[in-house]
């Protein structure tokens, strides 16, 4: 490929096999046409790198790259490191996207070439029944001076997904913005508020051209419960983020209470991780984990922790204000009884 395409379009790839030749169909249709297809196979064991391979034997703008299977941050981070695009997005391999995605997209972008940020926009959720539903978000620009509403909005679900965006990859080079390893289930969000903290604008605008699809990859949506080590780096990375827009933006808690709400969600599943079965953490290395929490997170626990059923406002008491051993106790005992509502547990 001798020439810079306007749009780097990142498609990470793992056991998707079913789905894959939709999704790549779906690109090189697009009514937007100056772009680069970078596939990553992320060590996929079915046939989907030889998928790959075969389309970039077709066509010119495809480029593929096969690495050991590390994950959909470190695919999608290979993507960019290799990606020469004026502007970059990402679409999930089991998704697919209608012929006007990248137009749309592009369009949106102000006249003004110097001014980075980002487009975003709408989805469908494509459920296994084969029902579709819209997933609408409504017109707005965010500037600079506005840019703390995006923390709320962010958190809030309605724009943190990566899909359907599109992005600055001078803004992303300049800062080497890039999706953080190691978490479970938070990567875009972190992506996109390291991003936006560079932004000179963020534009939403209510068109649904992605087709997510909901409950078929458990590879990659999975919801589960990881390990420790996952789901603490999740919650670190979240919290440490919403403390750099808080001193950045002098947000007050009431205006963060979606964010300490999601917070103590993050937090349940780091004790859920700690007591899970599967896991098999010895007693002495269950209570390494609670010291580690309590040494590291102390204030937040006393202040944001806002557990809503009896045996989490037990807990929490427990793990503050006793020692670590009648915390895990206490645990252990309702693990043992699978009580139902066991921190967030329904």
């Amino acid at each position: 490929m001798n020439y810079t395409p306007e749009i780097s379009v990142i498609v990470p790839v793992y056991k998707v096999e079913k789905y894959l030749q939709q999704c790549i169909d779906s690109i090189l249709v697009q009514t937007f046409t100056d772009f680069e297809l970078l596939l990553i196979d992320d060590g996929s064991p079915d046939r989907c790198g030889e998928i790959c391979e075969e389309y970039a034997q077709k066509d010119e703008r495809i480029r593929v790259f096969h690495q050991e299977n590390a994950g959909l941050s470190c695919a999608r981070n290979t993507g960019l490191m290799n990606s020469s695009g004026k502007y970059v997005t990402y679409i999930d391999s089991d998704d697919y996207v209608k012929p006007s995605y990248l137009e749309n997209l592009y369009g949106a972008l102000p006249e003004d070439d110097f001014l980075k940020g980002v487009i975003i926009g709408g989805l469908d959720k494509m459920f296994p029944s084969g029902e579709i539903r819209m997933v609408h978000v409504p017109a707005q620009n965010i500037f600079p001076d506005k840019r703390n509403k995006i923390v709320t909005d962010l958190i809030d679900k309605q724009v943190s997904y990566a899909a359907s965006k599109l992005y600055d990859n001078r803004l992303i080079k300049k800062y080497n913005i890039s999706f953080v390893p190691g978490v479970s289930g938070l990567e875009d969000l972190l992506f996109m508020l390291d991003y936006v903290l560079y932004s000179d604008f963020i534009f939403i605008r209510d068109f649904n051209d992605y087709v997510y699809r909901v409950g078929y990859s458990t590879e990659v949506l999975s919801v589960r419960i990881n390990d420790f080590y996952a789901e603490y780096a999740a919650f670190s990375n979240f919290l440490n983020r919403v403390y750099i827009y808080r001193a950045l933006y002098n947000l007050d808690d009431i205006s963060l209470m979606r964010a300490w709400k999601s917070l103590t969600v993050f937090f349940h599943k780091i004790i859920l991780s700690i007591y899970k079965l599967e896991n098999h953490y010895s007693w002495k290395v269950r209570l390494k984990f609670l010291r580690k929490i309590l040494l590291e997170n102390r204030k937040w626990i006393k202040k944001y922790f806002l557990p809503q059923y009896k045996a989490d406002k037990c807990a929490k008491y427990l793990l503050y204000h006793t020692n670590v051993v009648f915390f895990d106790l206490w645990m252990y005992f309702l693990t043992a009884t699978k009580f139902k509502k066991m921190f967030g547990a329904k």
